[in-house]
């Protein structure tokens, strides 16, 4: 009869006793056993993997989803900073087009005032009032006032010599 030996060669004549079988049964199994754990603790491991890639997979959609957020919140803060500068830029624009526009207003108020100064020195002068185009007419200084220094009306005597010396101009007895 033929039997297998622990090599796994099958010999001949050899023959085992109970007692050999059950310990070799007894090794195998303590072998299995040995094997099984090693399976239950490779089974264990690939479980703990599993659990651990699905926490990293869910961590990483956590984090994917607080960057969009982030991202759009971001996004909002700039868009709504580009809206407020552009809106500071128009506000002063058109501030700067108010102040032309005053500008303007006022340009034109003093050309107004140019023309009518120059349409009112055009205008032929007034001679019962003795203004002209540049104003009120002031008479002459006499200068005989300028000499004493008065400017109080002249005495009497002197505007006779005046008057007498004026006739004797106009009839040609003095000359001067």
């Amino acid at each position: 009869m033929a039997t297998a030996n622990a090599s796994g060669e099958i010999g001949e004549g050899k023959a085992l006793s109970y007692d050999q079988v059950v310990k070799q049964f007894g090794a195998l199994e303590a072998r299995l056993d040995g094997i099984m754990s090693v399976v239950k603790e490779v089974q264990t491991k690939l479980e703990q993997q599993e659990v651990a890639r699905k926490k990293a997979a869910l961590l990483s959609q956590k984090i994917a989803a607080r960057r969009a957020s982030l991202m759009e919140e971001d996004e909002a803060k700039r868009k709504a900073e580009e809206e407020a500068k552009k809106a500071e830029e128009e506000e002063s624009k058109r501030k700067k087009l108010e102040e032309l526009k005053s500008r303007l207003s006022q340009v034109k108020h003093e050309v107004e005032e140019g023309k009518k100064v120059r349409e009112a020195s055009a205008a032929p002068a007034n001679t019962a009032s003795g203004k002209g185009a540049v104003g009120e007419v002031k008479p002459e200084q006499d200068p005989y006032l300028a000499l004493f220094g008065q400017s109080t009306e002249m005495p009497a005597e002197f505007k006779e010599i005046l008057a007498a010396s004026d006739k004797f101009k106009q009839l040609g007895l003095l000359s001067g």
